[in-house]
């Protein structure tokens, strides 16, 4: 079965590409520069070109069993007026070039996020059934879905990714929260309170193949079992890391950094994964300190 994927050469692309491909799968990843071919492993076949234009990368799409769509402009950026553009046309150009040239038969797998469902939704269990949210990034996951779902008419098997927090050593949110707590400087954001639904980068693969394999359609929320709040994470990780997790960062500060993106730093969902559950997968990392313990390979610690 051949595989290609659209923003390959990033934290979970590069996982994910390593990931199928010692499973059997053909792996094709989009790659924008030749130079970029050097972070996709060995055995892993590069297609160029750039997403958000049409090009003959579309004919590697129209080819393949699977195609995974990762694309995305990082959000963890300043959000400027320009940047939320890029934000948003980089997920929704790509999805539409996409599925111009899919056929009955293939699969499409999109990434989303749990931004789906807004920030700050207090004690509410949040499953894929729930509404979407209204702040800038719900919008543009709810028009990122819409866009993949279009695929349906042409018969084609879609599922999209609500993907939480992934946590991996090598990229993602988890890498940048490392040098604070080496210098001692780790503490929760803001109160704390806020939830933090995650998610291991182990788990993140194995889901993604679970889903190629399962005949099953509609959003999944890629999250963990359990749901642990800002603080408590913050606490497990400070713990595993054995350094002290004293001062909360004041969102103020955040907001100086990050601008209207603090909103989505400060909140947080009480995410469940309901149907990837109820579709028969089974988690390896079910659990917050198990799942940093495998990441930083450190002996369990007495409880």
């Amino acid at each position: 079965m051949e595989v290609f994927i659209a923003g390959g050469t990033g934290f979970i692309g590069r996982h994910l590409a390593k990931y199928l491909l010692r499973r059997g799968f053909r792996v094709k990843v989009l790659v924008r520069r030749p130079e970029r071919a050097l972070v996709i492993s060995e055995g892993v076949i590069p297609s160029y070109g750039n997403p958000i234009i049409p090009g003959d990368w579309l004919h590697e799409c129209a080819k393949a069993d699977v195609i995974i769509n990762l694309v995305g402009a990082n959000i963890f950026a300043r959000w400027t007026s320009k940047y939320k553009e890029l934000i948003y046309e980089s997920r929704i150009l790509t999805t539409k070039h996409i599925v111009s040239v899919l056929t009955k038969g293939q699969i499409l797998l999109n990434a989303s996020a749990i931004g789906f469902y807004g920030t700050d939704r207090g004690e509410e269990e949040i499953t894929e059934e729930s509404a979407p949210g209204k702040d800038f990034l719900a919008k543009v996951c709810k028009s990122w879905e819409e866009t993949a779902f279009s695929a349906k008419d042409k018969g084609v098997r879609v599922c999209t990714l609500r993907l939480g927090i992934v946590l991996g050593r090598d990229g993602g949110a988890l890498s940048k929260m490392l040098l604070p707590f080496k210098l001692g400087l780790g503490g929760p954001i803001g109160h704390g309170k806020q939830w933090f639904p995650w998610i291991h980068i182990e788990d993140v693969c194995a889901a993604v193949t679970f889903l190629i394999k399962k005949d099953v359609s509609g959003p999944f929320n890629l999250v963990a079992p359990e749901i642990v709040r800002n603080k408590e994470f913050i606490q497990t990780l400070a713990r595993v890391l054995r350094r002290p997790a004293l001062l909360p960062v004041p969102p103020k500060a955040l907001e100086l950094i990050f601008g209207e993106l603090v909103d989505i730093l400060v909140g947080g969902v009480k995410a469940r994964p309901k149907r990837l559950l109820e579709a028969g997968y089974i988690f390896s990392f079910p659990e917050l300190f198990p799942a940093l313990q495998n990441l930083f390979k450190k002996r369990l610690l007495r409880r």
